[in-house]
């Protein structure tokens, strides 16, 4: 009964890129080249702080700590800042029917509720398609996708 086709569009709402000045969060307090090695983990990650500091003798192990930045160890420091970021940049969508025929609505409710929400709808249920896939897979890869 539900074979036809529905679409359901996501729109994004927001840029999952950012630009060179939004990344760049942290400034160095002061010109020491410790700040800077940190300012660099902060802002681009250990390989980054890792080189910058070699091409100025700093080296930071792998495995002990060498390097504090704002009172822990920079391989933490960096791990911190590198999350922190990364939740910045998640992109947020919306999930938006571009007709309400039925099809369509089980298929926002499954995008919305889980698969589960279907159960009721079993014989019809298995036969959806949502944007070209079956519900199940409609609905992983929604779940991929910030809502």
């Amino acid at each position: 009964m539900f074979k036809s086709f529905t679409v359901a569009a996501l729109i994004s709402l927001t840029s999952t890129t950012v630009f060179a000045s939004e990344a760049h969060s942290f400034k160095a307090d002061d010109a020491s080249t410790i700040s800077r090695v940190c300012e660099v983990a902060a802002n681009q990650g250990l390989s980054a702080a890792r080189k910058e500091g070699a091409r100025h003798g700093v080296f930071i192990s792998r495995f002990s700590e060498t390097v504090r930045c704002n009172g822990e160890d920079i391989r933490t420091f960096a791990k911190t800042q590198s999350e922190v970021q990364t939740e910045k940049q998640a992109s947020k969508s919306k999930l938006v029917a571009k007709n309400s025929s039925v099809a369509t609505e089980l298929c926002m409710k499954a995008a919305k509720e889980g698969i589960e929400s279907l159960k009721v709808y079993r014989g019809q249920a298995r036969s959806l398609k949502c944007n070209d896939l079956p519900v199940k897979q409609f609905v992983q890869q929604i779940n991929k996708t910030a809502l």
